[in-house]
């Protein structure tokens, strides 16, 4: 039986880290584990900063598994009542929702700028931090 490889997606508040080596795994639920502990480790004193934070899993033959809200790993949370953790948690989620349209609003506004200047025969910014400006036409972009 063939292990298989499991990678990461991290959004964060920049335009995210993707894993595309990975990690061979047993099963759905050590990934689980495994992720879960990845994002503690990335949240470590610094929790109120990256609470917003998500981590994707996938798998090599299922596609996208889960994902993990940084808010609800976090165990400086853990002395909160629970309906006051699930507020939290809330707000990390609308948090995460909204930085998520902010960084597309931002690729559509640079891909915007980079056609109108190509239609024009000017210079244009083909990629920024290794993302083309210019998605294709499936609509895939610089992020996984």
């Amino acid at each position: 039986m063939q292990v298989p490889t499991y990678t990461f997606k991290l959004r964060d508040d920049n335009s995210g880290v993707v894993d595309d080596t990975g990690v061979a795994l047993i099963d759905n639920a050590t990934a689980y584990q495994y992720a879960r502990s990845v994002a503690r480790e990335l949240m470590r004193s610094r929790e109120i900063q990256t609470r917003s934070w998500l981590l994707e899993v996938y798998r090599d033959d299922q596609g996208r598994l889960f994902d993990i809200l940084f808010a609800r790993v976090d165990p400086t949370l853990d002395h909160l009542r629970d309906e006051l953790r699930a507020d939290v948690e809330k707000v990390s989620e609308r948090k995460r929702a909204l930085k998520d349209v902010i960084y597309a609003a931002s690729l559509t506004l640079r891909e915007s700028q980079s056609l109108l200047a190509r239609s024009r025969g000017k210079p244009y910014l083909i990629a920024e931090n290794g993302e083309i400006t210019i998605r294709d036409f499936n609509g895939s972009e610089g992020r996984h």
